[in-house]
């Protein structure tokens, strides 16, 4: 990997000082800050090719930094690590132009391998001159277009396919492309960079596809408090159906009885 200037923001003490020794130990020139204000105040951004920013920070968190950022330094790349991911916060980390959302803990070298590899370019080959160009080129084309299912989509998310990719979940909800040949290199490759660590959701057959962050402490996870409310709200729902089926049961038997009492 090329030496980068980066900068990392990281409220947790241990957290921050680890990324700083491990990055500084491999030669690049490394900056740091507890919170967003001070590295907003301390540091000129315009300055660094990469950045490490904290989703929950004290003061403004990491979203509002990474709207600055792109702001200031388009070029940058962002990389937003988090102890609390959800979906919601990594497709607005994601559409406000981050390279990755990395859910905590992670390996040290698999965050260096993510930002070595969000500088790789595809480079595109040059048509021939007389062949006149009539669409924009597909930079970083959709898995689904490299199988040849679809004939045209370039991937806005990374390739977070299974996270954050919309498109993606609708495609494998239907069996006939779920079960497309042409596409079954391209999950399993998906599935791999997921880890062995499958969700307890994904174990009991409620969901298809999501890897384990929390190890297994599903009281701290965000997506198992979603589910639990979810299942919460599909009961209160249930609850007041009964409840509105009894009362009406009810009104039937007085009107029956009233009706009985005026016959006599």
């Amino acid at each position: 990997m090329r030496k980068e200037t980066m900068l990392v923001v990281e409220d947790e003490d241990i957290m921050r000082e680890a990324l700083f020794d491990y990055f500084s130990g491999e030669g690049h020139k490394v900056d740091t800050a507890s919170d967003g204000d001070k590295a907003l105040e301390k540091f000129k951004l315009e300055d660094y090719n990469v950045m490490i920013i904290d989703l929950k920070l004290p003061g403004r968190d990491g979203l509002s930094i990474l709207k600055e950022v792109r702001g200031k330094n388009p070029n940058a790349k962002v990389i937003i690590i988090t102890a609390y991911p959800s979906i919601e916060t990594a497709k607005e980390a994601m559409r406000g132009g981050a390279a990755d959302y990395l859910p905590k803990p992670f390996e040290l070298d698999h965050l260096e391998n993510i930002i070595r590899k969000s500088f790789e370019v595809e480079i595109i080959p040059t048509p021939p001159v007389e062949e006149p160009i009539v669409e924009e080129e597909i930079i970083t084309p959709c898995i689904w277009m490299q199988a040849g299912v679809i004939k045209k989509r370039q991937c806005p998310h990374g390739y977070h396919c299974h996270r954050v990719c919309e498109f993606h979940t609708a495609m494998m909800k239907k069996e006939k492309f779920r079960d497309d040949p042409r596409i079954k290199p391209y999950l399993d490759k998906l599935n791999s960079l997921l880890g062995r660590k499958q969700c307890r959701y994904v174990m009991s057959g409620e969901i298809s596809l999501r890897s384990c962050d929390r190890l297994f402490r599903c009281e701290s996870c965000d997506f198992d408090q979603t589910m639990q409310d979810e299942v919460d709200r599909q009961n209160a729902i249930k609850a007041e159906r009964r409840k509105r089926m009894q009362v009406k049961g009810y009104d039937r038997v007085t009107t029956t009885h009233k009706s009985s009492r005026s016959d006599h």
